[in-house]
């Protein structure tokens, strides 16, 4: 009877271990959403720690959605961030404006210019999660990384901005409408050789204006988050930049 009672206190534990790691794992992420200044109803993927010191907001490429950012954003959660993941306007969940349905493919390069204010509200809901500006990071890809770059010139306090294919102009985003020369050291800039040829006008862009910045150039890859595929290394690099960036 004893000896039953022992093997059965012991799967009991077994149980209880595998229940709670599992419950720990199963909310990696949560859909959140949130309004913009302009009346643009935003949905994201929120990936949350505990204990997480920073939060960065993931910009995602034309024609993408958040969901690109997936296993980034689990592996930098992971790593002890958290991470919000967002569509831009008129871009998968984020189709509801004041005027209506929203479609990117309708958007003029003034519209367009508007994506900022996703950013700004991405931000705001950051600072409501209890990280404020100098708590964040930003991570975008193509126009994503155009928007983030010029995110942080408009606010310094951001600690980094890891930007893959940035272009010298993507639909009206321009990098010299935003320069600033005091940002280097808080930029990670990835192309490949075959990317298109406005990411690589872009990355010479970045050699002229960030000479000091941490430029990569990979011998190919696509575009945008489509490295993160081709080089699965990239994630570590991507981390161990935030964390020296993040004084962590």
């Amino acid at each position: 009877m004893k000896k039953i009672f022992l093997i059965f206190s012991f799967l009991t534990l077994i149980l209880i271990v595998v229940f709670l790691k599992f419950t720990s794992k199963e909310k990696q992420m949560e859909k959140v959403s949130f309004t913009t200044s302009d009346g643009v109803k935003i949905v994201a993927n929120y990936y949350p720690n505990k204990e997480a010191k920073f939060a960065g907001i993931l910009i995602h490429m034309r024609p993408k959605t958040k969901e690109s950012f997936d296993k980034l954003a689990k592996f930098l959660q992971e790593k002890g961030f958290s991470l919000l993941a967002i569509d831009l306007r008129g871009h998968g969940e984020s189709r509801e404006g004041v005027s209506g349905y929203l479609d990117y493919n309708s958007f003029s390069e003034e519209e367009e210019r508007q994506s900022i204010k996703d950013l700004e509200a991405a931000s705001a809901f950051l600072e409501k999660e209890g990280f404020d500006k100098e708590k964040q990071f930003l991570i975008g890809a193509s126009i994503g990384a155009n928007l983030a770059y010029q995110f942080l010139t408009e606010n310094e306090k951001i600690k980094a901005a890891v930007l893959l294919s940035p272009g010298y102009n993507y639909r009206g985003i321009i990098l010299d409408n935003f320069f600033k020369n005091n940002l280097d050291s808080k930029i990670m800039v990835i192309s490949s050789k075959d990317d298109q040829q406005m990411a690589l006008l872009g990355f010479k862009w970045f050699q002229e204006k960030h000479p000091s910045s941490t430029l990569i150039m990979l011998e190919k890859g696509g575009h945008g988050t489509d490295y993160l595929e081709v080089y699965p290394e990239l994630q570590e690099k991507i981390y161990n930049f935030l964390i020296e960036k993040l004084a962590l």
